[in-house]
């Protein structure tokens, strides 16, 4: 049995954690949006960054992956709470523990 405590401090950490990422998300979009509206379509769609800089931000995000492992392994194991709350946090920690595991490459 997990202290309701911890119970409630580890749904605090993951939807802080769903807040923060969909921060980030909505970041991004609107600068892909200003980059499109200021240099037109084609540039717009640009994903990754050229060269050195983009090797050394995925080399920098894949370790981040790594180094959240555990954390993620700790969310996904937290349990389940019911109902309609317990299916947001369900999907918030399933988006959370999805973008922070790290990727095969």
């Amino acid at each position: 049995m997990v202290p309701k405590a911890v119970q409630n401090a580890g749904y605090t950490a993951v939807g802080l954690g769903v807040l923060v990422l969909q921060q980030v998300q909505t970041g991004r979009r609107d600068i892909a949006r200003k980059v499109n509206t200021e240099l037109g379509s084609p540039w717009g769609r640009l994903v990754e960054l050229p060269g050195a800089a983009g090797r050394q931000a995925h080399a920098a995000l894949a370790d981040l992956k790594v180094k959240a492992a555990p954390v993620t392994s700790r969310l996904e194991g937290l349990p389940r709470l019911p109902g309609p709350v317990g299916q947001v946090i369900d999907g918030g920690r399933t988006r959370l523990c999805e973008a922070l595991r790290p990727t095969g490459g």
